[in-house]
């Protein structure tokens, strides 16, 4: 008959494990929770110092060290906190405490936290020890200690956030901007004073917001953002547009639907700010659809009045079904029917069309008077430039002494800024009317002659989208309706086709000796950069 002894080898044994008494090695964890905190090394030295202290006079060997930063303890998704885990982990039943100044230190979750320490006591064999609030974690009583001290953490953290809020919507409620500041400021500390001012990049959105409000579409806004070195993207700039922060009101959640009068900076007026928005809600895609409009008034915004310079908007007569342009300022009375403005329109871009027997000797002509243009313009748009990195790095400096190091008195910066500004503008203006380069110029001749053999035909047949991008590349700046004359006048034209429409008219000497395409493609002749689209 078998003995009890014989079944020896079915016998399980706790899964848990549980080092040996001897052996006492441990990692350290210290945490700050802000940032200004870490950088002032407030605190983590000392925690350091007493945890070394303890584990000296305990025994203890240390094997790494971990935190020495700010992370919040209110989730336990914390870099440093990860990294001492995955190091426990690695080193499965090597480690046998996690030595803390306090449990907070550890983490704030509550619940979280117990969960984490008994998952590191059953599985590693590691326990969490707070040297200043000792508890033995190998028996029950040890553990709902531990586990009491965490759900209080997680209390006072809750009581914090809760006082937090409270002081948040308080400054909310005086127009007092708290969290993290819009796009175009920054926060600058004076005399202890806390002031949200225009950055660099508030200036040039201020330009965006101007733009809009004369009638730029949001592409063209966006293009020229990023051509002065401002990163834009379409949804990004309708929240710019609708954001009242920038014409000094302040408005958030925790005001429950209310808008107050901000203490910052402002970046424009208050009028600007309801215009652009009035411009935007009537833009494409934003509320009801106005596609029916687009398609029938595709000239609106891009012509403008001779008399107020307002930009022309569309109407229909619901009873006729009929289209019409009108300027925008009340009283002028400018009104025409579309499909005579679109006649117009077509009159106009016949002058610009090729005529097919001059397409080759237009093409050896036009690359021939484009290099010798654009020679004397590559090394003046250089020496521009050159210029306007001067004078933008002076004013910077006249910020920056003034706003943030308070080195620079008002009355310098009354005498300087305004000044240097001045020059920044004025060589500003003087790029813009240099256009921009073509990399490619014989391609861009080429595109440029391919769409104006039939310009009228392709206005007409293309879709809105591409009809606004044909008048916007023949007319940069748009066109100008005079109603006492009944024809349209341009400012500004592709220099590519304004070139073309020379070549096909008189080409004689003038007085001086000059051609026809010389006068109209001199040097100091306003011009306009060419990138022909897809239409």
């Amino acid at each position: 008959m078998s003995t009890i002894t014989s079944f020896g080898r079915f016998g399980k044994t706790n899964r848990a494990i549980n080092l040996p008494q001897a052996i006492k090695t441990a990692v350290i964890y210290t945490r700050v929770s802000s940032k200004e905190q870490a950088d002032k090394n407030l605190s983590l030295d000392f925690q350091r110092k007493v945890i070394e202290e303890y584990a000296q006079r305990n025994g203890f060997a240390i094997a790494e060290c971990f935190g020495g930063t700010y992370e919040s303890a209110k989730t336990d998704g914390r870099k440093e906190f990860q990294r001492m885990l995955d190091y426990i982990k690695k080193h499965k039943g090597k480690i046998s405490h996690i030595l803390v100044y306090t449990l907070d230190r550890f983490s704030r979750t509550g619940g979280g936290a117990i969960k984490i320490a008994e998952e590191l006591r059953e599985k590693h064999g590691t326990a969490v020890f707070a040297v200043t609030q000792p508890a033995d974690t190998s028996n029950p009583s040890g553990v709902l200690q531990q586990s009491i001290h965490f759900i209080f953490s997680q209390y006072d953290n809750q009581l914090r956030k809760q006082r937090a809020v409270a002081g948040m919507k308080e400054k909310f409620e005086k127009g007092i901007w708290v969290t993290k500041q819009p796009m175009g400021y920054d926060i600058v500390k004076s005399n202890g004073e806390r002031k949200i001012v225009v950055n660099a990049i508030g200036k040039k959105l201020r330009k965006a917001f101007i733009w809009k409000s004369e009638g730029m579409k949001n592409d063209e806004i966006i293009e020229q953002l990023m051509a002065m070195g401002v990163p834009m993207y379409k949804q990004q700039l309708t929240k710019v547009f609708k954001n009242p922060f920038y014409c000094g009101l302040v408005t958030h959640g925790m005001l429950d639907g209310r808008v107050v009068e901000g203490v910052h900076e402002k970046l424009i007026s208050q009028e600007i700010f309801l215009k652009v928005n009035q411009i935007h809600e009537l833009s494409p895609g934003y509320g009801v659809p106005h596609k029916k409009e687009q398609d029938a008034v595709p000239l609106k915004v891009f012509i403008k009045c001779s008399h107020c310079g307002q930009p022309f908007t569309g109407y229909v007569v619901k009873a006729k079904n009929l289209w019409y342009y009108k300027c925008r300022t009340n009283g002028c009375k400018c009104n025409k029917s579309a499909k005579e403005m679109h006649k117009l329109f077509g009159e106009l871009l016949n002058r610009y069309a090729v005529k097919e027997e001059l397409i080759a000797p237009l093409m050896a002509r036009m690359q021939l008077v484009w290099n010798d243009i654009n020679r004397e313009n590559v090394e003046l748009e250089a020496a521009y430039r050159k210029q306007l990195s001067a004078v933008e790095e002076k004013l910077e400096n006249i910020e920056e002494g003034y706003y943030v190091t308070k080195e620079m008195g008002r009355e310098q910066f009354d005498k300087y800024y305004p000044r240097y500004n001045k020059e920044r503008q004025e060589i500003a203006e003087k790029l813009s009317k240099m256009g921009n380069g073509i990399s490619n110029p014989l391609e861009a001749i080429e595109k440029a002659i391919r769409i104006s053999t039939e310009l009228n035909t392709t206005w007409a047949s293309s879709d809105v989208n591409g009809k606004e991008k044909l008048q916007k590349l023949l007319f940069p700046d748009g066109i100008v309706y005079d109603r006492e004359k009944g024809a349209f006048r341009t400012e500004k034209v592709n220099s590519v086709f304004e070139l073309i429409a020379s070549l096909q008219s008189d080409s004689g000497e003038n007085n001086k000796g000059q051609t026809g395409i010389a006068t109209c493609l001199s040097p100091s002749a306003e011009r306009e950069g060419f990138e022909p689209p897809d239409l």
